[in-house]
């Protein structure tokens, strides 16, 4: 499907792309409670660590970068299933629900939702309360790109293009701003 074709049906269900509202959130010593010990449960805690966010993670395993981080200390980690009543009991600021099980990340939303937690389902963007964008950081600043869930490959293709070609010195929109 094309992009525009992904972004005009989405416009359907949301009214418009732009409904969702672009924040950057202070997670400094936050619980955000990931479910999920995989590789998109690790892309997501690696952008939460980078934020000095408090994670703790529920998975029956965890990939091997994830278990270095539990060793350093760097993830709280709950070696079992995800259970209802784990977001209740948490009490989370954010909630992800990064498994690969449809199901699991269908109750994980259900509780959020009804706990009042903002909830980002890896592969849901319809039960998504918050996205998070493709994003970098450059020279003090950093740039995101959201297609508000639509599409996150082309989002990522986007923050690669433009990441590129401003670490290249290809785009000038940097070194020409004035910083006071």
């Amino acid at each position: 499907m094309e992009d525009r074709e992904k972004l005009e049906g989405r416009e359907q269900l949301m009214g418009t792309p732009n409904a969702q509202y672009g924040a950057f959130l202070n997670l400094v010593g936050r619980v955000c409670l990931v479910v999920g010990g995989g590789r998109v449960a690790q892309r997501k805690i690696g952008k939460l660590l980078q934020t000095q966010a408090r994670v703790l993670v529920i998975s029956p395993w965890l990939t091997k970068e994830l278990e270095v981080w539990h060793s350093e200390g760097k993830i709280q980690w709950f070696n079992r299933n995800y259970r209802p009543g784990d977001v209740a009991n948490v009490k989370p600021w954010l909630v992800f629900a990064a498994t690969n099980d449809r199901a699991v990340n269908r109750q994980v939303w259900q509780e959020a939702e009804s706990c009042g937690r903002p909830v980002n389902v890896a592969d849901d963007a319809d039960l998504c309360t918050f996205t998070v964008p493709a994003s970098f950081q450059h020279e003090g600043f950093t740039v995101a790109i959201s297609t508000s869930g639509v599409d996150p490959a082309l989002a990522k293709r986007l923050r690669l293009t433009m990441e590129t070609q401003i670490r290249a010195g290809r785009c000038r929109c940097f070194a020409d701003i004035e910083r006071t």
